[in-house]
């Protein structure tokens, strides 16, 4: 396993993070979502405000890839707010979201992060240090719980 940075131009391999995220949603997390909530997730993936963010380097997108195959990724904006955190099924408990996060922190030693953590996370950013801020929100059909982990 590699975890890699993504740097603009490289939109194959963006693309293929992207597409991951949409994917892995859609697998795991779309069915606890209303309709709007999984139409909002998709635009914001799919849209280009992301893009924009990607390629003004706002956003940073960390890949973990085997065989030259995404099994997960990682977007982190404005050096501190995680915005998507995907793991392929089968690499899912494998330590793959936590090696490339583990890679985030080197890269940004100093930096608190917050999440938008949706529920199915929750036990995943709390094993990463992250404690919850505030009560489970709904917002946009998306249900998440604010967290945050202090270097």
């Amino acid at each position: 396993m590699r975890v890699t940075e993504l740097l603009p131009p490289d939109d194959c391999r963006i693309n293929e993070a992207l597409s991951l995220a949409l994917r892995v949603f859609d697998e795991v997390e779309a069915q606890i979502y209303p309709p709007s909530g999984r139409e909002h997730f998709a635009a914001f993936v799919t849209g280009d405000e992301l893009k924009k963010h990607i390629a003004s380097g706002d956003m940073k997108i960390y890949i973990c890839s085997e065989s030259c195959t995404v099994i997960g990724m990682i977007a982190v904006q404005n050096k501190s707010h995680i915005s998507l955190a995907f793991v392929d099924g089968e690499h899912r408990s494998t330590g793959v979201g936590k090696e490339i996060f583990e890679r985030i922190c080197e890269d940004l030693p100093e930096s608190s992060f917050t999440v938008n953590a949706a529920p199915p996370a929750e036990m995943f950013y709390r094993k990463l240090g992250f404690i919850p801020t505030d009560m489970e929100r709904f917002e946009d059909g998306i249900i998440y719980i604010p967290m945050i982990r202090k270097p």
